[in-house]
């Protein structure tokens, strides 16, 4: 995993949990698209395969992103493109209209990954305040 500042300043814990908060915002709205499609005849509940997009995001290749360049002092952009998440299908069952979506399978992954989020975020926010405490003792 490439160090940055983050990682200098808050430890390397830090950069993990900031992008696992994209992972769990990914998987968020997959989740929201398979609720949204409960009536929908024969749409297929979708998900992703988390583990993997986390690890692809946490210690994957990290290539640039490309800009188009209309003048020769342009220079790239030093932010590597995000990795997009592997979507697969879920074909667990069926209604008779050939809609794949379970309501109570979604509804427990929802629940699921808004709490892995809230405790990501909770991390990073004790980072912040401990920062925050520490420049106010440093004030006094």
């Amino acid at each position: 995993m490439e160090v940055d500042v983050d990682s200098k300043i808050f430890g390397r814990d830090f950069e993990l949990y900031k992008k696992a908060l994209d992972v769990f915002f990914q998987r968020n709205l997959v989740i929201s698209s398979n609720i949204a499609n409960i009536d929908t005849p024969k749409y297929k509940a979708k998900d992703i395969y988390f583990e993997d997009y986390l690890k692809s995001i946490v210690y994957g290749e990290k290539p640039s992103l490309k800009l188009a360049l209309t003048d020769p002092r342009h220079i790239q952009s030093p932010y590597p493109a995000p990795p997009k998440p592997q979507v697969y299908y879920e074909m667990n069952s069926f209604s008779p209209d050939g809609n794949s979506v379970d309501i109570d399978t979604e509804m427990v992954k929802l629940q699921e990954n808004t709490f892995r989020y809230r405790v990501a975020s909770e991390f990073i926010s004790s980072k912040f305040i401990g920062i925050k405490n520490t420049l106010e003792r440093m004030r006094v």
